[in-house]
């Protein structure tokens, strides 16, 4: 995959997001007949209906990751090219670029999702760590190159560890979706697998009044105690930590 057969997204803070739309057009082997827009209304239904209550963690995990595999990833570059895309920030540690999206509709003006969108970027040397949530729910789908997936559901909490059973270890390419809830694969880790690799991820959070928005929790399950009924107890480790014992080679 070389630069020259990217399209170049254009954003408002000047940065470059690049996406390969011929390797998406390429990835759509199984039907994908669900517009983009048509996409993201969806997934603002489902946002809403979590946010309120009226839809359980567990459909909304089920849904998100059904229209994943429904959308035309053409028409979602094309309008990823449209998007006002802002820079998160400076990544910490080894963490890939995060850029937040803005959706426009034909007018150029935002577009209320009721949930946050976001890009990450990831170089050949980033990681997403393993970690679990608290209060959020949020979804990722590969839009380029590959990435290694992996996520466990969080089974119960200890004392100083979160006790974790594996649940997917799997070679993600553009198109592929894993959605992350408190009852489902709560727990998940990002490595690339091809030199540059990107995800567009879905994030709800505040899920629970009174509490923080959210709360990530580094976790180590690498160093972990396998346990009889074939769950693994994982320490609870500190974000500097986790930097220092997790690579994109892991």
């Amino acid at each position: 995959m070389t630069s020259t057969r990217r399209h170049l997204l254009l954003t408002g803070a000047a940065f470059p997001v690049y996406a390969l739309v011929a390797e998406l057009a390429l990835a759509q082997t199984l039907p994908r007949s669900v517009p983009a827009r048509r996409w993201l209304a969806a997934q603002s239904q489902l946002a809403r209906g979590l946010a309120q209550g009226t839809l359980s963690q567990t459909s909304w995990h089920r849904g998100v990751n059904e229209l994943s595999s429904q959308v035309d990833l053409e028409s979602l570059a094309h309008e990823m090219r449209r998007a006002r895309i802002r820079n998160a920030g400076t990544p910490f540690g080894h963490d890939p670029q995060k850029r937040f999206v803005t959706v426009l509709d034909d007018d150029e003006r935002p577009v209320r999702l009721g949930y946050g969108l976001a890009l990450f970027d990831f170089g050949p040397d980033s990681v997403i760590t393993p970690h679990a949530h608290r209060y959020m729910a949020s979804a990722h789908m590969v839009i380029d190159g590959r990435v290694r997936v992996r996520t466990f559901d969080r089974i119960r909490d200890e004392e100083n560890a979160v006790v974790v059973r594996p649940t997917q270890d799997v070679l993600a390419e553009t198109g592929h979706a894993a959605a992350m809830t408190t009852p489902k694969d709560n727990v998940h880790w990002f490595a690339p697998r091809s030199p540059q690799a990107m995800t567009i991820d879905v994030i709800i959070d505040g899920l629970e009044p009174g509490r923080e928005r959210y709360l990530i929790e580094p976790i180590d399950p690498l160093r972990g105690t396998p346990l009889p009924d074939g769950s693994l107890r994982a320490p609870l480790i500190s974000f500097e930590r986790s930097m220092a014992l997790y690579s994109a080679k892991d």
